[in-house]
């Protein structure tokens, strides 16, 4: 298998930021290197000829204007990639990297929420990965240091996309917000994901899924709890935690595996956010475990 997707099939207890500058640096730069180069530098020692950069995954980035919906701004950052080439979400599964959003260049912007629309479960040669295909994009809620004046957008993006090959990306966009504009070309489009984010519930909500209860079932095996039945469910823990598929027990009951976790780490305090999914709703969780597992 050739380094670069090598590089990209590990979970990401990386620094990653700094990985996906070097190695976005690196694919700049590959087309200039001749195969024997890359050889020398040791790069690709099992990789075929097929890895010219013509023959790479390929994705473009661009800001787009939703204007208002209802009375919040928002913008949307669209991946637009070959097609059979996915990205990642937030949280990638078993594999890849989650795209990087830095706002830092934008001018008389105080806030830019990304909202994240709700992944497909994509099977991976190494396991189960959270993303999409082909195109996406993610809304994010704007809010501006002066409203009475314009925002500009400066993004830069680290993510990555995969198709054969896993290739880490870099790229930058920039936008123009007015405050007067309340609707453009791209609003419909940007609301169809902005529909796909699951909606924020808590515990024991009726007119929505939302989590029941969470319990410690063995030491590698959370036992959850919803009001009704569902169709999938995603644990995500912080930096160094691990959750492996869901599996039913029964439609309202769903074991979820701990794959890994820090050394010395217990469930005491560990913060985990549930989402969710039931047929046409999905919802998301912030929750937190006692000493248990069981929700505090």
């Amino acid at each position: 298998m050739c380094f670069l997707s090598v590089v990209l099939r590990t979970r990401h207890r990386y620094d990653h930021t700094m990985f996906m500058r070097v190695y976005a640096s690196f694919v700049m730069i590959l087309p200039r290197l001749s195969l024997y180069a890359l050889i020398a530098l040791g790069v690709m020692p099992n990789c075929p000829m097929a890895l010219a950069s013509t023959d790479l995954p390929h994705a473009t980035v661009r800001l787009i204007n939703g204007g208002l919906i209802g009375k919040t701004t928002y913008a949307g950052v669209e991946i637009t990639m070959d097609p059979h080439v996915k990205t990642y979400w937030r949280m990638p599964g078993d594999s890849g990297l989650p795209p990087v959003f830095d706002w830092s260049t934008s001018d008389n912007l105080a806030d830019a929420q990304v909202k994240w629309p709700l992944p497909e479960r994509i099977a991976d040669p190494s396991g189960t990965i959270f993303g999409y295909h082909d195109q996406v994009i993610f809304p994010v809620l704007i809010t501006a240091k002066d409203p009475s004046k314009p925002v500009r957008l400066g993004l830069k993006l680290d993510f990555a996309i995969c198709g054969e090959l896993c290739v880490p990306m870099a790229d930058k966009a920039s936008l123009w917000l007015k405050p007067e504009t309340e609707n453009t070309s791209d609003r419909e489009r940007l609301e169809t994901f902005l529909n796909r984010v699951p909606a924020p519930s808590i515990i024991g909500q009726s007119d929505r899924p939302s989590l029941v209860s969470i319990e410690s079932k063995a030491p590698d095996t959370l036992l959850v709890a919803a009001n009704r039945p569902l169709s999938d469910i995603i644990v995500e823990g912080p930096n160094g935690w691990y959750f492996g598929d869901a599996t039913a027990q029964s439609a309202m009951l769903w074991n979820v595996k701990l794959l890994e976790k820090p050394t010395k780490a217990t469930l005491a305090g560990l913060s985990l956010t549930v989402t969710l999914v039931a047929e046409g709703q999905a919802t998301e969780t912030s929750v937190s475990l006692d000493a248990s597992g069981s929700i505090r």
